[in-house]
């Protein structure tokens, strides 16, 4: 008698149950004029179908789990990064320079834990900072970090096999831990133990703690066997002094207060941050831990190629994005070097604390003749006039509604799609982006514009170079201009930057000029520079300023298409932009209403 077999490959539940049933009803078989649709029969199959689509699904999911690649629980991706040598990275505190002024003489010192605070206007929320050890020296720069300091005590137990100490809190900066082991609970002796690295170097004496994140999201601290770093005596006491910290939300930060009681006594002094607070983020997600994990692995801890400076400056600082180039690729060529551009999720650069530590770490492993070295982003922003045409009737939206829901779109399509090194801007990309915004869209056009921003200082006395590293549009009318300029004000007048023709091809030159009352151009200087509209490079030459001006360059690019090279980022510039939304009056009416149906033209 034949056998017929299940379809063994089947997941969907319906599909279990019908094969299941049609091998009770095949022709030779003893069940073959049963009425399988009877309440009876059908819940039998029902159960034998759930219990065959469970089991199925509960193996289908056990090896997915098994790889990284595939796995989707958090707990999972840890564990198979774990056997790479890969510690996800943890939330990083926002920090901050502080100086302060006015100083009483009677503070000397600053313990550790002096708190400052600073209150995000926006959130309405009020953020402290504090000291993570004692200033010795308060009247020069010191750096505070955001969160609370805290201290777990453990007992050290050699009987518990393969003993961990769990950190009880979540938001923990794993960079700032200070691990140190008494002998006993009455020893005044503790020795500070440091974080492994690496295995070169560590033996059975080697003070080291190790580090990883287990299934609940915290991190365990475990210690050596004797073997291979040194193991704690029995009854040793463990601290763990950490930072807990909200991350990113205390990015942005640079008016400081303090009500520490280490001033009560004395008249409390100035506090200026010497720049915006920053370097807070969150913790790695899973589909950072599942690409970077793997790189890590394959780079052995060494930096040779492109991709295993990105995975050591990911693994070592607080960046989101890396940019990674050989000094032969510079503009101007650089050999011996390799160039490394990184940006903070919460800021546009390293903080420079952050590349002196990772500067050293980067030369230990890298090749003896090749030096790095570390650039900050330069960020372009484009903007646009973008008209969009939508249908009235299929929504509640005004014209003006339309426009403000386009506006709110820009802010997300640059975080998603740009300010990154690889966020190209695609112009078709970008339009797809707006009409789908809302169903009532139904096309959209855009021109395209950019600037780059540069700061002048009073005491300057070299070339301003200002690189939008693509080639920009050469005005049609050769009487038009390929540039403007924002305002600055030079011996209490206020001038503007354009250009005009010159008699090299590709080259135009600068000139200045201010406005009289009636927005008349009146020209103070020509031959103050050149635009090079094939490279986009902009030399401006040395001003008089008043007072230091962040200017501002606006052009336009000579392709809706850009790409980013070396160390830039494009970003949406939304305040520069203009959006007019309008009726699409053919959606609305028919044919009755090509008649008032305005096409935009491709040029102002």
């Amino acid at each position: 008698m034949a056998i017929k077999q299940f379809n063994i490959a089947e997941l969907d539940f319906d599909k279990i149950k019908d094969e299941i049933k049609s091998y009770y009803k095949r022709t030779d078989g003893p069940f073959k004029d049963f009425d399988f649709s009877g309440s009876g029969l059908n819940m039998l199959l029902d159960i034998l179908a759930h219990n065959t689509h469970y089991n199925a699904v509960l193996a289908h999911l056990a090896a997915n789990e098994t790889f990284i690649s595939s796995a989707q629980m958090r707990k999972n991706v840890v564990a198979r990064a774990k056997t790479l040598g890969y510690t996800p990275k943890s939330t990083s505190a926002a920090a901050v320079e502080l100086t302060l002024s006015g100083l009483s003489a009677a503070v000397a010192s600053l313990p550790e834990g002096t708190t400052f605070s600073s209150s995000d206007t926006l959130n309405n929320k009020t953020y402290n900072f504090v000291t993570f050890e004692e200033v010795g020296s308060p009247s020069t720069a010191f750096t505070v970090y955001q969160g609370a300091i805290k201290t777990k005590e453990y007992l050290f137990d050699t009987k518990v096999a393969n003993l961990k100490f769990e950190i009880p809190d979540t938001n923990v900066d794993r960079t700032k831990l200070v691990v140190t082991v008494s002998d006993s609970i009455g020893s005044t002796q503790k020795e500070i133990y440091t974080q492994f690295s690496e295995l070169p170097g560590i033996d059975s004496t080697s003070p080291v703690y190790f580090i990883s994140e287990n299934p609940n999201g915290r991190f365990d601290i475990s210690f050596g066997d004797g073997a291979i770093g040194k193991k704690p005596l029995p009854g040793a006491v463990i601290s763990v002094k950490y930072l807990t910290t909200d991350g990113g939300v205390a990015n942005g930060l640079s008016l400081f207060t303090t009500s520490d009681s280490v001033f009560d006594s004395v008249s409390k002094p100035a506090i200026q941050s010497t720049s915006a607070s920053s370097g807070g983020g969150t913790r790695e997600s899973i589909e950072s831990i599942r690409a970077n994990a793997p790189l890590q692995f394959i780079s052995q801890n060494r930096a040779v190629t492109i991709d295993d400076y990105k995975t050591l400056v990911m693994a070592n600082s607080t960046a989101s994005a890396v940019s990674v180039w050989g000094g032969e690729d510079n503009d101007p060529p650089e050999y011996g070097k390799v160039y490394i551009s990184a940006k903070e999720s919460g800021g546009t650069s390293l903080p420079d604390g952050e590349k002196s530590r990772l500067l050293p770490i980067l030369n230990a492993k890298g090749i003896l003749t090749v030096r790095p070295k570390i650039i900050d982003p330069e960020f372009t922003y484009l903007y646009y006039n973008i008209f969009a045409k939508y249908n009235s009737s299929v929504t509640n939206l005004s014209a003006a509604g339309v426009s403000a829901l386009i506006r709110s779109g820009l802010g997300n399509f640059s975080n998603s799609f740009l300010e990154t090194f690889e966020g190209v801007f695609r112009y078709s990309q970008f339009l797809s982006y707006i009409i789908d915004l809302d169903p009532a869209i139904l096309s959209a056009f855009a021109r395209v514009y950019c600037l780059k921003t540069f700061p002048a200082t009073p005491a300057n006395t070299a070339t301003y170079k200002i690189n939008f590293n693509f080639e920009l549009e050469t005005p049609a009318d050769p009487t038009d201009s390929a540039i403007t300029s924002s305002a600055f004000v030079s011996d209490g007048v206020t001038y503007y930057f354009k250009d005009e023709e010159s008699s090299t091809v590709n080259v135009r030159s600068i000139y200045r000029y201010s406005l009289n009352a009636d927005r008349i151009e009146i020209l103070d200087k020509r031959d103050c520079g050149t635009v090079n509209t094939l490279t986009g490079v902009i030399e401006i030459d040395d001003f008089n300023i008043d007072v230091e001006t962040t200017i501002a360059i606006f052009t336009r690019p000579n392709s809706n298409d850009i790409a980013p090279k070396r160390n830039q980022i494009i970003a949406v510039d939304v305040a520069n932009s203009t959006i007019e939304s309008s009726i699409d009056t053919i959606a609305t009416r028919g044919t009755s209403g090509a008649s008032e149906y305005i096409t935009t033209p491709r040029e102002k």
